[in-house]
């Protein structure tokens, strides 16, 4: 196969040389200031001139109740550091494997610059490899929306259990009205906390109560399904915005994220084995090693048919009898040629990740037999 100029570029040829920082003894209002005014979701945390890690959006979300003055210590995750001669397949890898939107790029342990999604998604918009590929068969269909009249809080969960980080807002007739996402909920963070006085939740809390139409952003941008990927990476870029909807009419059809466009890159690399990502679960170890062998007997099979290069599934588990628990999957598969995206749910976490295999293994082979069929009719007198 041919070799894409994407997996020639270098982190040094796209990233970011100058980042935004804070250090290990500044606050959570800091960090929260720098990112509001810079527009990101990830800044490095100092410790001296060495990275400690990083404070992120998603990070400070899931810990509302955390006042401004709280120390960046309590909040820094670790973070994979990237050489700035590493490819940008590497790069989107390690992005995927670490949950994070920006990585910061170091050079003998001293931070040198940080690399981002917009920085990849930039480079596809500046290439041409991916101006014949159409957004349907990158996007994520049907994707789950919020309502106008709904709460941010329960936005806020539904993206959380997504594993998302916007969502489409439509109105009544399921019409496309806006996006809301991280950068739509900066300033609530970044405000005074509410106290609640009584019960475990006591302490300070962000208040999430208002309806999703006071922080949604509108008009939208919008695209056709059969945009190309390239187009639609130069919409993100010109419009600094995380994603952008597909539209069948007014509503609605699939969303494209810069995330997609990681996980393009990411297919690029050349690999021995499957890149596997679960999310989603708080469960043992041996839970986990367990729905990987169901995913590894799966992939000898679809081998035989394609080259498999990732798979993201996301579990949302759902209290819907008693203790009892639904677990409904969704799952992104990338091969040397194209995306699948499929969903199945069980009351069984095992047997519905076996049910999702199934259906991968068919889809694949209807995709196998169509173009069997598209060859047959192109070689016909």
């Amino acid at each position: 196969m041919r070799r894409s100029k994407l997996q020639d570029l270098r982190v040094r040829d796209v990233m970011s040389s100058d980042p935004v920082t804070v250090t290990i003894e500044e606050t959570l209002g800091d960090a929260l200031g720098k990112m509001k005014t810079h527009e990101i979701h990830e800044v490095p945390v100092l410790r001296g001139k060495v990275v400690a890690g990083l404070v992120t959006m998603t990070g400070v979300m899931r810990r509302r109740t955390l006042p401004p003055e709280t120390s960046v210590s309590t909040l820094v995750q670790p973070a994979p550091e990237v050489a700035p001669d590493d490819d940008l397949p590497t790069v989107a890898e390690r992005m995927l494997q670490g949950g994070f939107r920006a990585l910061p790029v170091c050079e003998r342990k001293r931070l040198v610059g940080i690399v981002s999604r917009t920085d990849l998604a930039r480079a596809i918009a500046e290439g041409e490899e991916l101006r014949d590929v159409a957004v349907r068969t990158v996007m994520t269909p049907s994707p789950q929306a919020a309502t106008e009249d709904e709460s941010v809080e329960q936005a806020v969960r539904t993206m959380q259990s997504l594993g998302e980080r916007s969502l489409p807002v439509v109105d009544k007739n399921g019409r496309l009205a806006g996006v809301m996402g991280h950068r739509d909920l900066q300033d609530l963070f970044a405000r005074p906390k509410t106290r609640q006085q009584q019960g475990d939740a006591a302490g300070e809390k962000v208040r999430l109560d208002i309806p999703v139409k006071s922080v949604m952003r509108y008009p939208v941008v919008t695209v056709g399904p059969e945009v190309s990927v390239q187009h639609a990476a130069e919409l993100m870029l010109k419009h600094d915005i995380s994603s952008v909807i597909v539209t069948e009419g007014e509503k609605p059809a699939g969303v494209v994220t810069k995330l997609d466009l990681v996980e393009l890159i990411a297919g690029l690399k050349e690999r021995e084995e499957l890149l596997v990502q679960i999310s989603g679960l708080d469960e043992q170890a041996d839970v986990y090693e367990s729905l990987y062998d169901v995913i590894r007997k799966a992939m000898k099979k679809i081998a035989t048919v394609t080259t498999p290069r990732s798979l993201t599934v996301h579990v949302q588990a759902y209290k819907a009898e008693g203790d009892r628990s639904k677990y409904s999957l969704h799952a992104r598969f990338t091969t040397a040629h194209r995306m699948y995206y499929l969903n199945h749910y069980d009351w069984d976490l095992h047997a519905a990740m076996a049910g999702l295999m199934d259906l991968l293994e068919k889809q694949i082979l209807k995709e196998k037999e169509r173009r069997v069929t598209d060859r047959r009719r192109a070689r016909a007198p």
